[in-house]
């Protein structure tokens, strides 16, 4: 009897030394309750500013192959990584074609010329990269973690 009774003691000693949830300060760490990884960032930014390069390297396509290159960059991270990370892919894919998008504002017009249009039209030309590069990175996203869980699924 002493024994079911030191059994039934120590469950309850469990139940009751749970670890402290986020709001408690304690158990996930950051803002986001462990829900945002740094490593995971600079994956993404890496990738899709390789996607960039390499679809930006095409000849004849040019901008529109950096768009692709986006797009397929993220679709490879979602087939290969194993949780998925929508909000990293995204804040990746905004900021590299953001920034992509303001270098080519700057290198496509003439340079004393360049400089007085980007003045005028550089944020609302990044603010359209922008949204184009989340929209595309997390379609990307999406499509590769649908592929990944179709092919690792049970049939």
């Amino acid at each position: 009897m002493q024994q079911s009774d030191e059994l039934t003691e120590s469950i309850e000693e469990i139940d009751t030394d749970s670890t402290p949830t986020a709001s408690e300060g304690g158990g996930e760490s950051g803002r986001l309750g462990g829900r945002f990884s740094g490593k995971a960032l600079l994956l993404s930014l890496v990738a899709v500013a390789i996607g960039v390069g390499v679809g930006g390297a095409i000849p004849i396509i040019g901008s529109v192959g950096s768009l692709v290159g986006v797009f397929a960059a993220t679709f490879v991270l979602g087939i290969l990584v194993s949780e998925s990370r929508y909000l990293e892919t995204a804040f990746a894919g905004g900021v590299v074609v953001g920034v992509n998008f303001a270098l080519s504002l700057l290198t496509s017009v003439a340079l004393p010329i360049g400089v007085d249009f980007f003045q005028q039209y550089g944020l609302a030309f990044s603010g359209v990269g922008v949204v184009i590069g989340v929209v595309l990175a997390l379609v990307g996203h999406y499509f590769g973690r649908d592929l990944r869980d179709g092919l690792t699924r049970e049939i």
